[in-house]
């Protein structure tokens, strides 16, 4: 890459402007809704039906991974995800409470996972690219995936949604760098319950040092956040 001259940013100030804007953040979000007659998982296979919001997110946290898709990238599976601060979608999730049909309401619900932006750029997320939509064809074959229309003239604006990309078929998880998002506490506890894991716990005794399992306790897998720690209400579940 050619040399080209920024304006300088030393790393004390890059540092503070991050804590005083509300409108940057270190992490990226992936939210779901609920789905219609889509092919989910069950204990005794796969079937049609409808499920909630809640259960999309179960079903990811089962597998593990994030599925991509081309519905909106030109024909390239994607998964998508906001770098919006999550305080900031807490506003737009609010729309639900005064929309008049399901076509007034935001096109996602308060249910999704979170990573930092340096785990995803490592392998390969990158922020799209805001444009006209004459310009797309001048765009190389590799970078059209990231392409998003925009035309204020028309009414065309999506840069609300700071959306990232990443190309692929399907992104694994790590539990261990991803943020499990739910409305209460309630769902948040279960989501830590329901996905830990059966652990012994050992003990030692007597001169011989024999061990024994004393008890069980659960190891949680995912880490989840609610969102009502943000004065975010929201309707329970219907599984």
């Amino acid at each position: 890459m050619a040399e080209h001259e920024m304006p300088e940013l030393p790393k004390i100030l890059s540092d503070r402007m991050k804590l005083v804007r509300r409108d940057v953040g270190v992490l990226l979000f992936h939210f779901t809704r609920a789905l219609e007659n889509e092919r989910v998982k069950e204990d005794y296979g796969e079937i049609t039906k409808s499920c909630s919001a809640f259960r999309v997110l179960s079903n990811i946290l089962e597998e593990g991974r994030l599925k991509g898709t081309s519905k909106w990238t030109y024909g390239d599976n994607c998964v998508c995800f906001t770098e919006a601060p999550i305080t900031e979608f807490h506003s737009i999730f609010s729309l639900v409470s005064i929309a008049a049909s399901k076509k007034e309401r935001p096109r996602y619900e308060p249910y999704g996972i979170a990573v930092s932006k340096k785990w995803l750029f490592l392998r390969g997320g990158r922020p799209v690219i805001y444009d006209h939509p004459s310009a797309f064809n001048k765009y190389p074959e590799e970078l059209r995936y990231r392409f998003v229309p925009y035309d204020p003239l028309s009414g065309i604006d999506y840069t609300w949604e700071r959306e990232w990309r990443i190309k692929t078929d399907y992104l694994s998880l790590d539990p261990h760098n991803t943020l499990v998002i739910v409305p209460t506490a309630d769902e948040a506890f279960q989501i830590t319950y329901d996905f830990s894991d059966i652990e012994a716990d050992w003990d030692v005794e007597g001169s011989q040092g024999e061990a024994y399992i004393a008890g069980t306790y659960h190891q949680a897998r995912w880490l989840s956040v609610s969102l009502d720690i943000f004065g975010f209400s929201h309707l329970s579940k219907d599984i």
